[in-house]
């Protein structure tokens, strides 16, 4: 015996773990009563109580999770009953705690294996809950049709049986729901549900054939003749008359309300045909928009991943493009060609290319940066000299767009000089902070503090943007 709290094995009379001291008397007594459940639920299973088997076995996993004959035959029980996801369910968790020697494995097998099996346990699932969706709107006629399509599927459905059943009895079709019932006995002789319609139904047939024998016992006379029993029908002289009389008149009126029968009936059974094509046909637009919208889903979605692939290739069409416009832009850095080089790596996909290649790509990238960032400090720092201060901040911005901390943060204290020059104190109280934010100990760092204090701000974003506020 394996102890349940330590995993050691113990005798199999022992009161308690000789390891952990666990109560083991507890543990034999829980195993008992798990093993008498299934056992229990195995004997009702075979005299086919499917309902009572089920419930004896949910009994024993609630004492042992773990018993994997008990979840196997569980999943058996629900499969007889036309439940195939519980059945499905239960005998994936029963291959999850036992991975070796384990039925469950034969049954998955059968159900991956069948052809179409899967594909016709969503459909049944779909609709049988079009189905119930239908009874809830009231729609019975509906309902009916679609649960005759459920059943000519799962005929093991107990549940189709028995709602098919239910709307019979509501229409006043007792005949039709004790067939229906009946059928639903022969899969779970003892489920409550059924034994309990069945026993409405059969007191709504009592009572109708209570009343057929009421009718016929009250145009009867009996009578005692000698040894003899005799029956007649009661009626009297005068009715006998009245009948004579009126026989001639019934003839006629017999014979003008059968052609009116033979024209009239005509419509009402195509009338009838076209309700019942009708409603076939709306069973079948349901079922095809639902597949449809399943369809259409699917396809959105293949749509999507296809366009998101095609948005990451759009101007690099194969690796051997991206070689090539390396290569281009390679011959145009070295000719000193920055902005040809650049256009040529703009459309190179780096992921295409080999280690060489994408080192090759990051050299000539860096330095293409550099070379432009580089020319683009010139332009700045000659505009600001020459006080064209908005052509300095213009430029100066397109170098801190890239990188703020370009040459030690120069371009971020010109900025900010040259709103002080343009008197725009609040853009170059905000540059200044910001030049200190990246460089505390920069070579500009006191004249910021002191241009900061002479404008009136404060030295750190948070106050500055307080003093603003104030200001504003």
């Amino acid at each position: 015996m394996i102890c349940f709290y330590c995993g050691n094995e113990v005798d199999e009379h022992t009161h308690a773990c000789p390891y952990c001291n666990a109560n083991l008397e507890v543990y034999r007594k829980i195993m008992r009563t798990a093993e008498a459940f299934y056992n229990d639920g195995l004997e009702r299973a075979k005299v086919r109580d499917i309902s009572g088997a089920i419930r004896s076995l949910k009994e024993c996993l609630r004492y042992n999770k773990n018993h994997t004959d008990a979840r196997n035959l569980l999943g058996l029980c629900y499969f007889e009953i036309g439940d195939l996801v519980s059945a499905l369910a239960e005998w994936v968790i029963s291959k999850n705690l036992q991975f070796e020697d384990n039925r469950a494995d034969e049954y998955l097998n059968v159900l991956q294996n069948t052809s179409g099996m899967l594909d016709k346990m969503n459909k049944t699932i779909r609709k049988y809950n079009q189905a119930l969706e239908y009874c809830r709107a009231g729609s019975r006629d509906l309902a009916r049709i679609q649960l005759r399509r459920v059943l000519g599927m799962n005929s093991k459905l107990v549940e189709g049986h028995q709602l098919l059943a239910l709307i019979c009895i509501q229409d006043g079709e007792y005949e039709e729901a004790r067939k229906e019932l009946s059928a639903a006995n022969k899969i779970d002789v003892k489920n409550t549900v059924t034994l309990r319609y069945m026993a409405e139904v059969k007191e709504a047939l009592r009572a109708q054939n209570a009343n057929k024998k009421k009718k016929r016992k009250e145009n009867v006379i009996k009578f005692q003749d000698g040894n003899d029993s005799v029956m007649m029908p009661n009626t009297s002289f005068r009715d006998f008359l009245d009948n004579s009389r009126a026989s001639v008149v019934n003839i006629l009126v017999g014979l003008v309300i059968g052609l009116l029968i033979c024209f009239f009936l005509i419509i009402p059974t195509i009338r009838q045909n076209a309700n019942n094509n009708a409603a076939n046909s709306l069973v079948d637009a349901n079922n095809e928009v639902a597949n449809s919208s399943n369809s259409i889903a699917t396809l959105q979605s293949q749509v999507e991943d296809l366009q998101s692939q095609l948005e990451k290739y759009t101007g690099q069409d194969d690796a051997k493009t991206s070689y090539e416009n390396l290569i281009a832009a390679n011959n145009s850095y070295t000719e000193k060609d920055l902005e040809a080089a650049k256009q040529s790596l703009s459309t190179i996909n780096r992921d295409l290319l080999d280690t060489n290649g994408q080192a090759l790509y990051d050299t000539i990238n860096a330095a293409v940066n550099e070379e432009s960032l580089s020319s683009a400090y010139n332009t700045a720092y000659s505009a600001y000299q020459s006080g064209d201060y908005q052509t300095a901040i213009d430029t100066f911005k397109t170098i801190t767009d890239v990188n703020e901390s370009y040459h030690d943060g120069n371009p971020v204290y010109y900025i900010a000089q040259s709103y002080r020059f343009l008197n725009d104190s609040e853009n170059a109280i905000t540059y200044y902070n910001k030049y200190l934010e990246l460089f505390p100990n920069g070579d500009h760092a006191s004249n910021c503090k002191k241009q900061i204090k002479d404008l009136g701000g404060t030295v750190g974003s948070e106050d500055t943007s307080e003093t603003q506020t104030t200001e504003q």
